[in-house]
């Protein structure tokens, strides 16, 4: 395909794609979506991103859209867009999206195993545990990538001013140190023994890499990376 300066290859029939900013409560936050090429050459898009011209050019090198999904009901910014640009898509929400979005069209709601479309490549589960944002956790069993939404978070300091670097300590999600965001990991409180089985199951899983919607990904040390961004739910940390 022409080269994208927003797109990377992250291995055979896996990218990502990073989009313009969004802000919230002043942060800029980076935007990512994940595709993935199915076995029939269908994809699979994670988390879609405003549809530019230059996103529509990358889709359309890659093959046709089929499935859309997301990690969470944060993040449905674009998802009109796309759906009005790929009407034959199926798009499939996670946890609490239909009520947010009464006005997008769902073929049905992500749960804690794998569509029956995507299940021999693309494995999933329902990380469980917090009481407001019930994030779904996709895992490429191919190239051994694990997605994520905001569960981690891991900012790159190049691209934020002092101050926004001083917030993303702060708030846990400066890399190389990336972790569960602090106003996230709150709502998780007296639950984390759940959290923690859904994070047993991850790594079993043995990612290899890391990609999550805001921040760098990690491509060397997944396991050691998650461990320490999950350290919070660890035994000794927890309430």
């Amino acid at each position: 395909m022409p080269a994208v300066s927003n797109t990377t290859q992250l291995a055979e029939n896996l990218w990502i794609v990073d989009g313009p900013a969004v802000r919230w409560v002043t942060v800029p936050f980076p935007t990512r979506m994940t595709i993935v090429r199915l076995a029939d050459g269908e994809l699979l898009i994670h988390s879609p991103i405003e549809l530019t011209p230059d996103v529509k050019k990358t889709v359309k090198a890659l093959g046709t859209p089929k499935y859309l999904i997301t990690p969470n009901k944060i993040h449905h910014l674009f998802w009109s867009q796309w759906q009005a640009c790929y009407p034959n898509t199926l798009s499939f929400a996670p946890p609490g999206l239909t009520r947010k979005r009464p006005d997008l069209s769902f073929a049905g709601e992500l749960g804690d195993s794998p569509e029956p479309f995507w299940t021999n490549e693309v494995d999933q589960l329902i990380f469980k545990g917090s009481r407001v944002l019930d994030e779904v956790v996709f895992f490429h069993r191919p190239s051994g990538t694990l997605i994520l939404g905001d569960l981690l978070e891991n900012f790159d300091p190049g691209t934020l001013s002092s101050f926004h670097r001083l917030l993303a300590r702060l708030g846990r999600v400066l890399a190389p140190h990336g972790e569960t965001p602090l106003d996230y990991r709150q709502t998780f409180m007296l639950r984390h023994r759940e959290a923690r089985e859904s994070l047993r199951r991850m790594l079993e899983w043995k990612p290899r890499s890391v990609v999550m919607c805001h921040g760098l990904p990690v491509y060397e040390d997944a396991a050691a990376f998650l461990e320490a961004g999950f350290g919070w739910i660890s035994p000794r940390h927890s309430p």
